[in-house]
């Protein structure tokens, strides 16, 4: 009697299918743990962006200072000296609606805070850049709302961006971005002003960390997530821009 069984040449052909069909899935998978990040980061920035209406509600509808006071920052940073001194760092002051009685100290300390597709959400490769650099997340907050901005003086609510995801990464000779705020404008006559933080690859924003798109939220407490020239591709879009002309 003759035993039945798989030859050597049947069992190949078996391994070189599961290969085959491993190659294909393996991208699929990837992509599907990405995706899961992706909805994870969104959500984080969607309670962040409720916890800053709760804000406004405690507030008399003036959105966190953190920097010195100006109704013009765009214009008045001609000096490059607005963003000294930081009282507090931006997201700071929304923690206690995020995490019930806790204190506004450090935002490093909520896990609302981090995306968990960023690699260095807490800024260390900042710290040993420079050990005074300002406390950062994965998030950073348009820099029109921390010099004592009011509601009211947001013509489209659904459409200007209030935090956005940071940068943490190195990108060639350009070191990550370290600041928990980013400046939505440039003015390239003055060497101290802020420098152009929109550039889509060196700038403040990581605009295509999630499969080519970025996460965004938005003043009414919606988040999206949108690729950069649905956000910034001016004169005809900007929604990074607070204020009536």
């Amino acid at each position: 009697m003759r035993r039945s069984g798989f030859s050597l040449i049947e069992l190949l052909v078996v391994i070189a299918i599961i290969g085959i069909l491993a190659a294909l899935l393996f991208p699929v998978f990837s992509q599907a743990k990405q995706s899961a990040k992706r909805v994870t980061c969104l959500s984080n920035m969607r309670q962040t962006g409720m916890a800053a209406l709760a804000y406004l509600n405690d507030a008399d509808d003036v959105y966190p200072q953190t920097r010195q006071f100006s109704a013009q920052p765009a214009i008045d940073d001609i000096s490059g000296a607005l963003d000294e001194p930081i009282y507090r760092p931006a997201l700071a002051p929304l923690q206690p609606y995020i995490d019930s009685g806790r204190e506004a100290t450090a935002e490093g300390d909520s896990p609302i805070f981090v995306c968990p597709q960023d690699s260095d959400p807490f800024g260390q490769r900042c710290l040993e850049i420079d050990p005074d650099s300002p406390a950062v997340t994965s998030y950073v907050v348009n820099a029109y709302f921390v010099f004592g901005l009011g509601g009211a003086s947001i013509s489209k609510p659904s459409n200007t961006i209030y935090i956005a995801e940071r940068r943490s990464n190195a990108v060639g000779d350009e070191d990550p971005y370290c600041d928990d705020i980013y400046h939505p404008w440039f003015n390239s006559s003055n060497v101290k002003a802020p420098d152009d933080e929109m550039d889509l690859t060196l700038g403040a924003i990581a605009t295509t960390r999630h499969l080519g798109l970025a996460n965004y939220d938005f003043v009414d407490g919606h988040a999206e997530a949108l690729p950069w020239s649905q956000t910034y591709s001016p004169p005809a879009t900007n929604q990074h821009l607070t204020l009536q002309p």
